[in-house]
């Protein structure tokens, strides 16, 4: 639910802070339709767009304890939260009904402690009004976005970077590097704590800080990650269906009704039958079905494998869900390009974004809450290329898998030149992993767990927040189960000989699976969030147009005649589509921001 923002140790007068608290206001309102609100003190303001999901009149923020103390804007949901109460109660006295004031009393009660009794995805900042610092915390994979700034003292944070930069006094410059891994790597772009622009954060995944007058302090206080202990297969698999259908259960409390993205493939499924068994009503089920669907040959591809729509509908028949096919309609392919650069400020990485967005869009004239299948795949092995020896070898192999080294000819010279070669980012990913750690080139299973590692703080990362963002554009909050902590402590229990046994991904929770779904669901091959094919020709006439003229971002960072080049292929394969997308979204992302 919601979004937050603010201003500390701010030396601007309280007029000026009140502007910029509207400004917040307006480029989140999105996220928060049903108010918008702010703060002011002296030094300090904050501000909150709220989504009314649970306790619509006791739970509106800036949230005050009853002495006054602490001051907090919260975004998100604790699905524990009436557990926490019931061990709060008599420590505090609650007077509103609301998740919002049971993280409040935890960390009064417990302190910074409070986030190991958290369940839930969330991102807040708590104000000490008597000793002028502040506690700030994100969820432990990062669901919920937190976005900050410091610059001569002040400090600022958001839900989005496009409310952030609002707020910033000064100019802001792109960071050549992670522009060319979005370039190369869009889907491990977007998923570190740095944006895009330099001096300009995002809090890790698992992490919190605290700010007093002097500075900020960063912590860990949570990180997935794999067990090397073996532990006993049958008993994984029902603690990991006793854990998903706790999830799942915790997922569906609050005051409004809530749906479900169903793609048909394993994951939305399984989540699908287990909320069907638990929900007041049943949850309506919203599935991607494009222009004339039944004429698209979905050809096995690196991760679309199938049409999955017959699985989607015929599931929700079964489960007796209500049933939206979702087709995908603007006015134009340039319009709908250039909204996906605009409302993802970290700029789009996936042509699924589409297939996001019209449901988001779709589900918001019903709905303020949806269950997601996001998370499952990164934490419980489920992509097929782990399961290749050699392209596990290195993130070099995976780079290249996408199509890297025909990438870097997309790089300005001069960008291209400071990198030399893919090196850059292979070592950069080899030291994602090893801060895991996992050795790439110690093979076997922990090059698979390397690999499992990049793709979870990585790939997770930037899936999480394009999740977020296209789903709260259209104020609809986006669950997700499969994040639930108490799951994930399940999940990192399971060894690659476990989650691929008999070369099959996701084993565990495939056997989990059968709990709930037909077995011909629990076997299906895997196969991502549905894309159009046929898109390929339409986007080189897109980008040859966006090559007419002078454009001073193009020059700065891309090399036009191998844009050219791809407008200008005659058959072109799933990697020059996705190099497509990825281009022209740059394009209209840099006419958006880069000013």
């Amino acid at each position: 639910m919601c979004g937050i923002g603010g201003l500390l140790f701010s030396t601007e007068n309280r007029a000026a802070l009140g502007r910029k608290m509207s400004a917040i206001n307006a480029l989140q309102r999105h996220r928060g339709p049903d108010g918008q609100f702010f703060l002011v003190l002296d030094q300090h303001a904050f501000c909150h767009q709220r989504l009314a999901l649970l306790d619509a009149e006791g739970g509106q923020q800036p949230f005050r304890d009853r002495e006054g103390r602490y001051i907090m804007v919260y975004n998100g949901e604790l699905y524990n939260y009436l557990e926490l109460k019931k061990k709060l109660n008599g420590k505090y006295q609650f007077v509103t009904n609301s998740d919002t004031e049971v993280v409040l009393a935890a960390f009064i009660v417990w302190g910074e402690a409070c986030l190991q009794q958290f369940n839930g995805m969330f991102a807040f900042l708590i104000w000490d009004t008597h000793t002028a610092t502040a506690f700030a915390a994100r969820d432990p994979l990062g669901v919920k976005p937190f976005v900050y700034h410091q610059h001569l003292g002040t400090f600022m944070f958001a839900s989005e970077l496009k409310a952030l930069l609002s707020v910033v006094n000064m100019q802001l410059e792109i960071d050549p590097y992670l522009l060319a891994e979005y370039v190369i790597a869009p889907y491990f772009s977007g998923g570190s704590s740095q944006a895009i622009f330099k001096n300009i954060h995002y809090l890790e995944p698992g992490s919190s800080l605290r700010i007093d007058g002097q500075g900020i302090y960063l912590q860990k206080y949570y990180s997935f990650n794999w067990k090397r202990t073996a532990a006993n297969e049958r008993e994984l698999v029902a603690s990991t269906a006793q854990a998903l259908e706790e999830s799942v259960q915790q997922s569906l409390r609050g005051d409004t009704p809530a749906g479900i993205f169903l793609s048909g493939g394993l994951d939305s499924s399984l989540i699908a039958a287990i909320a069907a068994q638990h929900a007041k009503e049943a949850p309506a089920a919203f599935s991607i079905a494009f222009d004339k669907h039944a004429d698209i040959y979905f050809d096995p591809a690196t991760i679309v494998n199938s049409d999955d729509l017959p699985f989607a509908a015929a599931l929700a028949k079964q489960l007796a869900l209500p049933f939206h096919k979702v087709t995908p309609q603007d006015n134009s392919l340039t319009h709908t390009l250039i909204q996906l650069a605009e409302i993802n400020d970290r700029i789009p990485a996936w042509e699924q974004e589409f297939s996001q967005h019209f449901l988001a869009r779709a589900a918001a004239t019903q709905l303020k809450v949806v269950l997601v299948g996001d998370a499952a795949d990164e934490t419980h092995y489920g992509y097929f290329f782990l399961l290749n020896a050699a392209i596990n070898r290195s993130p070099m192999s995976l780079l290249n898998l996408f199509g890297g080294e025909k990438r870097m000819d997309l790089l300005a010279p001069p960008l291209r030149q400071h990198l030399q070669s893919l090196s850059y980012f292979d070592e950069l990913y080899q030291g994602v992993a090893k801060q895991a750690g996992f050795d790439f080139s110690k093979g076997g299973e922990e090059s698979i767990l390397a690999m499992s590692a990049l793709v979870n703080r990585r790939w997770l990362g930037r899936l999480l927040h394009n999740g977020d963002i296209h789903t709260m554009h259209y104020g609809v909050e986006a669950r997700v189960p499969f994040a639930n902590r108490n799951l994930l402590d399940v999940a990192s229990q399971v060894s690659p000989q476990l989650g691929f046994k008999n070369e099959v991904e996701k084993s565990i929770l495939r056997q989990a699976a059968a709990k709930w779904l037909p077995p011909h669901y629990c076997s299906r091959k895997k196969s991502a969030l549905p894309r159009d094919p046929r898109l390929g020709k339409a986007y080189q006439s897109i980008l040859r147009t966006l090559l007419v003229g002078e454009n001073g971002f193009i020059d700065a960072f891309l090399y036009r005649p191998a844009l050219a080049a791809l407008c200008d292929l005659e058959a072109i394969s799933e990697n020059d589509r996705m190099q497509l997308f990825n281009m022209i979204c740059l394009i209209y992302w840099g006419r958006r921001y880069a000013k």
